[in-house]
């Protein structure tokens, strides 16, 4: 009779108190598996071999955490991936355009727990496996709903299924002991791959705003999700919480640049280049996914960032869909994929607590404020982006009552409230306020990023620091080579046409290879 330390053998799996309770107790699927033909002949092989046959799985009744231990592969309810990095349009503009054509993705995280109430709990590829499984089955359960109910209702004139496709967006990595495994339960058999000049890449990174997540309430000493009331002043609220990441990862750096007179809280800072670079749970980190991916991979889709900005977008999206099965996207989008995506999406997802009894923000205002307290009697709206159908599959979407305020884009944007909010809203003028917010919201999010956008560096700050910064240099000579991996071996032209690059490899091409061993230098080895 078969062991569970020679069950732990075969399946690569660690052989611990967790591992071996769930191994006993699927042991009568497993043993009889391990030892038939179509195991050896068509599973043995993986790095990770099924413990269970994968076609019998029912996933409905699943237990995510059982699969993950059995090395049960992702259930095909995607249709593909997309994967590169942070930087080169896939989480803006490419999951936008995607949307629009009927594509939701299901995506990596960096910050994956199992727990997220666990703050000892580190980010993990186990947890994003459990987490990606759960929320494929959502998807895939809200979309044969949807189908029926159109099957029995039938299409009413202009109406068309929120989504009719799913793909795994694969640009977050987090490198721990799981990652090989994780990635070898990922089909990618068709995937979309957007790769972009690596200088070009970082200019994007460094002008990137990011938003303080967390806040503390005066009257608690509990933090809370980062979240506007009626009483907060849209600009200066988001002048106040978004931040750029600072440099100085191996060199002392001048100090990050904050806002003089009060116009914003925090410039872009050049001197980030050296936190984009090391950053590979978001950067750089391509060769790592195309090695973690190759078992799978055979139709590549691949596009470069340039081919979907302005007039070329519709064309280019075209092309992804015909390649992927999906429907042509109506020639009424072309004006739309060839706009930039909303300037607000870098600001969303936002809470908002609407209540009745706390004033409207106006600046000779000085009465009571908003409360810790005042929450649980609030409405909680959320602006979120249009992209993201987990944010309003359990929630009612309202975005038809703001369509008409200028500057509130349907294509990009969603509202959405729970049940208990929607009762809420419904007190008198509590909806005029509500649009009167929102109105004002979207005005500073415009208002913030124009200002921000003044003090945007270019491609050709990118060069002049590293002109400056041969450390610098050497550290990011050594990332490009891991990252540039695929594009060496089988398009080695795209390289020669980065205009960007070829510069830099000008400026760099009299160094010495980097020292990783050469102590204050600390670069992750992939």
């Amino acid at each position: 009779k078969m062991t569970v330390e020679q069950i732990c053998h075969i399946g690569k799996i660690e052989l611990n108190d967790e591992n071996t309770h769930i191994i006993k107790s699927y042991a009568e699927h497993i043993v009889p598996w391990l030892e038939s033909d179509e195991f050896r002949e068509k599973w043995a092989s993986k790095p990770y071999p099924p413990l269970i046959n994968p076609e019998k799985i029912d996933f409905e009744g699943a237990n995510a955490l059982h699969a993950w231990t059995l090395n049960i592969p992702f259930p095909k309810y995607y249709d593909f991936v997309v994967f590169g990095s942070h930087g080169v349009g896939i989480t803006t503009a490419m999951n936008g355009y995607l949307w629009l054509c009927g594509a939701v993705p299901v995506g990596l995280s960096r910050d994956a727990k199992i727990d997220d109430k666990d703050e000892d709990e580190k980010p993990s590829n186990k947890a994003n496996y459990i987490n990606m499984i759960k929320a494929l089955m959502l998807l895939k359960s809200y979309k044969e709903a949807q189908a029926k109910k159109r099957e029995k209702n039938g299409e009413k004139e202009g109406e068309k299924m929120p989504f009719s496709h799913i793909y795994l967006r694969l640009n977050d990595f987090i490198a721990d002991s799981d990652a090989k495994k994780l990635y070898s339960l990922i089909d990618a058999s068709k995937a979309l791959y957007i790769v972009r000049d690596p200088i070009s890449n970082l200019k994007s990174l460094v002008n990137n705003p990011q938003m303080i997540k967390l806040i503390k309430y005066d009257d608690s000493k509990e933090l809370q999700d980062f979240a506007l009331s009626f009483d907060s002043n849209p600009k200066q609220s988001l002048e106040a919480v978004i931040i750029y990441p600072q440099g100085g990862s191996f060199e002392k750096k001048k100090e990050q640049r904050v806002g003089e007179g009060g116009e914003m809280h925090v410039r872009p800072c050049i001197d980030s280049i050296d936190y984009w670079m090391l950053d590979n749970a978001q950067t750089f980190h391509d060769g790592v996914l195309f090695n973690l991916l190759s078992g799978s991979l055979k139709n590549i889709k691949l596009k470069q960032t340039s081919d979907f900005i302005g007039q070329k977008a519709y064309d280019c999206m075209c092309d992804i869909c015909e390649f992927f099965g999906i429907s042509k996207p109506d020639e009424s989008l072309a004006e739309i994929f060839s706009k930039r995506a909303a300037n607000s999406v870098g600001f969303l997802p936002i809470m908002i607590y609407a209540n009745n009894k706390t004033k409207f923000f106006d600046d000779s205002y000085s009465g009571d404020k908003f409360e810790y307290k005042d929450i649980k009697n609030s409405a909680k709206i959320i602006l979120s982006s249009a992209m993201d159908p987990l944010a309003t599959l359990s929630r009612y979407d309202i975005s038809e009552y703001f369509t008409d305020i200028d500057g509130f884009d349907e294509n990009f944007m969603r509202l959405s409230a729970d049940a208990n909010s929607l009762v809420t809203l419904l007190a008198p003028n509590m909806m005029t306020k509500l649009r009167a917010y929102i109105k004002a919201l979207i005005e500073a999010m415009d208002a913030v990023f124009k200002e921000h956008y003044k003090y945007r560096f270019s491609e050709d700050d990118v060069l002049e620091y590293f002109k400056a910064h041969p450390k610098s240099r050497q550290v990011f000579s050594y990332v490009l080579n891991q990252h540039l991996t695929f594009l060496r071996a089988h398009k080695p032209e795209i390289i020669a046409n980065y205009t960007w690059y070829q510069k830099y490899l000008e400026i760099a091409k009299d160094d010495e290879p980097l020292d990783t061993a050469q102590n204050g230098v600390s670069v992750t080895n992939f």
